[in-house]
């Protein structure tokens, strides 16, 4: 046991006003302000501490990522990896700290899909400013740019395209570029160095390694689990009311593993995905890799397109998708720190589905619509212009399978025609939202219209796609729906940022 949780081993019973789900972003939202509200709450997350810092990439995708990274979504596209965090702070121990303040067109969306239920711009930007207080939120500063942020912003400027720093919630960063990997000195405000301690300071009692794999209302059982998903034991945990805060994916593909929901009917539908698109490029005379923050600028010229650009890391893995052999692929690998990566990345109008799992495995439906597609092939467009015509690149190279790399825009255009086939996209997703959606799965405290006394508040809860990467978007949603919950269970909520 350390100072905030518990790791139990055998059989644990336990009783609760309110049993919590997961341990992510929008669960230690709702953990702390249940708890600090006088609510009697106890945590249970599958995934374990992040204390024992991952050594490599695959320590770290087995230990913090869900299904071991391995999560896809299936349809007549090709396999699209669906990351997502897995431990004591979910996504945000994995994720690059982008902190994106909620578009208001999209709040105008929100409110007219769910109306009553999305605050208005004051109520919700008030709650917003205060969850990137206690997140540190602020704009990386020059002196933390990588190389590929550098050579991004320099494209940019010199196309006159909207850019700028990213936010990040970062307050400690060194700019080692391993945010993916469970930042390794903690400089990263994640919520399990923020909100869990705080919900445990107010009472709430936290358990790791606890795989759901029944909920009810009133009640919460599975399996004890050490790091490596083998059982130790059982648990349980009855409750006078339940919220899943399991992700996007793991939420309503429990409630359809636990059959209490019409399987024919809204929960798991909606599903949102943001897929990312790379555009890498071999930039003359320049050294691309120098430390920084992992993702640290970001190109907005095209928002109204419904696209944004972002520096992307590049890993050696992405090598292996252009058609390079032998000693050209060695010629290739010798000039790797002249490699940038933008990812594009589109708010989706496609929509999929979460159903229930396969031995353990989420079953996740999409594909991807004609016009995703005609944005997709914009994404690669402009990532081409930005590389070639602003930073000057010897070629560019697209996540589509078999493509030779492009070394000027007619070349482009022909390498990315209208009619160009879904299954040679290389897409990738890690923004999953909108499978339980205010308004239309549950009401303004987030409680299921199907299955009162069930609450479902994380990143499902979303009307749709931010189109923007979501985590404080899905916080500050946490925050509004477990305040009123905690108002109608009888709590008084306090300050989320004291006076």
């Amino acid at each position: 046991m350390t100072a905030w949780w518990t790791l139990p081993v055998g059989e644990l019973r336990e009783r609760a006003r309110v049993v919590v789900v997961g341990a992510g972003a929008g669960g230690a939202f709702v953990a702390a302000t249940l708890a600090e509200a006088g609510l009697d709450v106890v945590v249970v997350e599958e995934g374990h501490s992040s204390d024992k810092k991952p050594r490599n990439i695959p320590e770290a995708t087995s230990r913090h990522y869900a299904e071991g990274s391995f999560r896809t979504s299936m349809g007549s596209n090709p396999p699209m990896p669906v990351v997502g965090g897995r431990g004591l702070g979910g996504s945000t121990l994995v994720n690059s700290a982008l902190c994106f303040r909620t578009p208001e067109s999209t709040l105008d969306e929100w409110r007219e899909l769910a109306p009553g239920i999305v605050p208005d711009d004051d109520e919700w930007y008030a709650v917003q400013d205060q969850v990137e207080a206690v997140l540190s939120v602020a704009q990386t500063p020059d002196h933390l740019l990588s190389g590929n942020d550098r050579v991004q912003k320099d494209a940019a400027g010199r196309l006159g395209w909207s850019e700028f720093n990213a936010r990040r919630n970062a307050p400690g960063c060194g700019g080692c570029g391993r945010c993916h990997l469970v930042c390794p000195t903690r400089g990263k405000a994640s919520v399990d160095l923020t909100m869990l301690p705080r919900a445990a300071a107010a009472g709430a009692r936290i358990y790791a390694g606890c795989l759901v794999r029944h909920v009810g209302p009133g009640r919460v059982e599975g399996e004890l689990v050490d790091e490596y998903g083998h059982p130790t034991g059982t648990f349980s945990v009855d409750a006078d009311h339940v919220v899943l805060s399991a992700g996007t994916i793991s939420t309503p593909r429990i409630l359809h593993d636990s059959g209490v929901v019409d399987p024919d009917g809204e929960v798991g539908r909606g599903l949102c995905l943001q897929p990312v698109h790379s555009i890498l490029a071999l930039i003359p005379d320049t050294q691309v890799y120098k430390r920084g923050a992992t993702q640290g600028h970001v190109v907005d010229e095209f928002v109204d397109d419904r696209m944004i650009f972002e520096t992307n890391p590049t890993l050696s893995a992405m090598f292996a998708n252009l058609p390079f052999h032998g000693t050209q692929l060695a010629e290739l690998l010798a000039q790797s720190h002249r490699i940038a990566n933008t990812g594009g990345l589109i708010r989706d109008t496609s929509r999929g589905r979460v159903l229930g799992s396969i031995n353990g495995v989420a079953r996740i439906a999409y594909d991807l619509n004609d016009t995703d597609m005609a944005r997709i092939q914009r994404v690669f467009r402009r990532g081409a212009e930005l590389w070639l015509e602003g930073a000057g690149a010897e070629w560019v190279a697209f996540t589509i399978h078999g493509q030779p790399p492009a070394r000027t825009m007619d070349e482009v255009i022909a390498h990315t025609p209208d009619d160009l086939a879904r299954q040679r996209l290389l897409s990738y997703a890690s923004h999953p939202q909108a499978t339980c959606s205010v308004g239309r799965v549950t009401d303004h405290t987030g409680t299921l219209l199907e299955l009162p006394g069930v609450s479902c508040i994380d990143a499902s809860a979303l009307p749709n796609n931010v189109g923007r990467n979501p985590q404080i978007s899905v916080m500050t949603m946490a925050r509004l729906l477990s305040s009123r919950l905690a108002e109608e269970l009888g709590g008084t909520v306090q300050p989320l940022v004291p006076a």
